[in-house]
Order: structure tokens, then sequence, then C-alpha cells
């Protein structure tokens, strides 16, 4: 009875003592938890914002994106300067035909603008007005002209706008806008007066006013030289003058 009781009792003392013991190692378990979650370091935003601005610093002084910055920089300013000298010239090109002073529209029913064809033709006539080249025949007489023109696809006529105080003294070829055409050339005390005739091509040389309606000239200044361009009988006619 009495080594039955022993046993008994040393069983429990040893059941007990390993409670106690896994007891105690769960506690140190969990005390060595809690010591690491506190040992954990912290991240806090004032570390990040000063590893952001030594970062920046370091980015700030290396050449290779000092340079790279220097070129974007470079780069935005020469365009903003081709975008302002684009806009300059938009500006100046809508308020100035070259070599062009336009002095109004077109008078008449229509009331035709100045186009780039009649700038053309105002052009090209004052360059052959300027030049003045040799007369290839001289002549008084319109009937003399035309036994001369016979390259021409048309007859020469008479203007309205040529008065008989003009001495006419000759003509010579030239072309307008690539059609063959004829100069003549007229004597207007103290200066010279070149007519020009040519095959009216509406499809080429667009809108032109036609006086028999009524319409008033195209008028026009250039190079020094008063332009006048107009339809009559069919035909494509032109006046230069030099401006005193």
């Amino acid at each position: 009875m009495t080594k039955k009781t022993d046993a008994t009792d040393m069983n429990f003392k040893a059941l007990v003592k390993q409670h106690i013991e896994t007891q105690a190692l769960s506690e140190q378990g969990l005390a060595r938890m809690q010591s690491h979650s506190i040992e954990a370091p912290s991240i806090d935003s004032d570390s990040v914002a000063m590893a952001q601005s030594r970062e920046t610093e370091t980015l700030a002084g290396d050449p290779t994106v000092r340079r790279a910055s220097s070129n974007w920089y470079l780069l935005r300013l020469k365009s903003l300067v081709a975008l302002a000298a684009s806009v300059l010239l938009l500006v100046l090109s809508v308020q100035w035909y070259p070599e062009i002073s336009r002095q109004g529209e077109v008078g008449g029913s229509r009331g035709l603008a100045v186009s780039d064809m009649h700038a053309k033709i105002a052009n090209e006539v004052a360059k052959n007005h300027i030049k003045m080249k040799p007369l290839e025949v001289q002549t008084a007489q319109l009937s003399q002209l035309r036994a001369y023109f016979t390259e021409l696809d048309f007859t020469l006529v008479s203007s309205s706008r040529i008065d008989d105080a003009k001495q006419m003294i000759g003509g010579r070829y030239c072309s307008i806008q690539g059609l063959t055409a004829a100069q003549i050339r007229f004597v207007d005390p103290p200066q010279s007066v070149t007519l020009y005739e040519v095959q009216y091509d509406k499809r080429l040389y667009g809108e032109i006013p036609i006086i028999e309606s009524g319409e008033a000239p195209i008028e026009l200044v250039v190079r020094g030289v008063a332009v006048s361009i107009w339809v009559e009988k069919g035909l494509l006619m032109a006046t230069a003058r030099s401006i005193e």
C-alpha cells in the first residue's frame, strides 16, 4: 500500500515538474519575441526625408546629371526661341507681301481682293518694265506690230486705258507666268509706259477684273513701279510706269 502510494506521488511530481518547465519555456519564448519586437528599428518620416535629401545632393553633384540637366534646359530654350520666331514670321507674312505694296482691293461689282497670282503678275510685269530691254520692232502703228508678233496665239488690240497722249514707239516679246506675251512701249513725257497683252486663261490667272463690265483694274505698287491689271477684249492686259 505504501509502495503504491509512493509511486503515485512520484508520477504526480513528474507531471507537475514537466508542466512547470513547459510554462517556463513558453514565458521565455514570449519574452524573446517581445525583446525582438522592441529592438526592431522604427522608420519615421524624418529619416525618409533626410535620405531623399542626401540622394538629391548626390545626384546634383554628379557631372553627368548636371550635363543632362543643362542640355535639357538648352533644348527647351531653343524650342521657345524657334516658336517665337515662327509666330513673328507668321505675323509679318500676314501684314506684308514680299516686294508688294497693296493699295486696297479691286473695285467693281465683284469686289475681287488682290490674290497671290495678281501679285506674281505685277511682280513679273514690273521686272520687265525695269529692265527695259531693247525693242525688237520700232513702230508707231498697231498694224505693223501685228505683222511682227506672229508667234502669239491672239491678235494685238488697242486698249481704252492708253490715251492718245501716249506715243507708241515699238515692242518686243515677253512672257507672263509662262505664256508668251507682247510688251508694247509708249512714251508719256517725261516717262515711259509699257503695256502687256497676253491670252487670258482663267484657270491660270484666276479672276481678273473685266473693265467692259464696269470693274476697276487691280492697282499695285511693285519695286517702285505702279502696275494696273485688267481684262479687256478677251485679253489680260497690264500697264507699268515708274513712280516719280
